[in-house]
């Protein structure tokens, strides 16, 4: 049930936040938390706090992505909470693209996001849209 429960939670947390409204993803999120994006494009670094994601979840809603979430695992006690969620995503004609996102929560507040991505078909998108990608 338990997990059940965060697995909701975390699910409306993402479509809130894709849709550019992620209140209830900043009420969760620790000061400190830490964001890791793998490859080299515009989306990818380590970035630290929560001003730092918001802002990257800023950016990546205003491209209007169809982000669905597929599936999410839920393990461990609430001091120490792993979550693996499953996704795809897709923006306009000629991008798709799935992946896994491993988030540590600790006490209700998420400490750490690990994106698991095809680095190259960002890339590649990036090439077709350079007026898309941040500078």
């Amino acid at each position: 049930m338990y997990a059940w429960l965060v697995g909701g939670m975390i699910r409306r947390g993402y479509a809130q936040a894709v849709a550019g409204q992620p209140r209830m993803l900043k009420a969760v999120t620790a000061d400190d938390v830490e964001f890791v994006f793998p490859g080299r494009n515009s989306f990818a670094g380590r970035l630290t706090g929560r001003a730092d994601l918001m802002a990257w979840l800023a950016r990546f809603a205003s491209l209007r992505p169809d982000f669905r979430v597929h599936d999410v695992v839920v393990s461990g006690p609430p001091w120490n909470l792993r979550a693996a969620v499953r996704f795809s995503d897709a923006i306009g004609d000629d991008y798709r693209n799935e992946g896994v996102e491993y988030l540590r929560l600790r006490w209700g507040k998420l400490h750490r996001i690990e994106v698991f991505v095809d680095t190259e078909r960002i890339s590649a998108w990036e090439s077709r849209h350079p007026e898309l990608v941040a500078s």
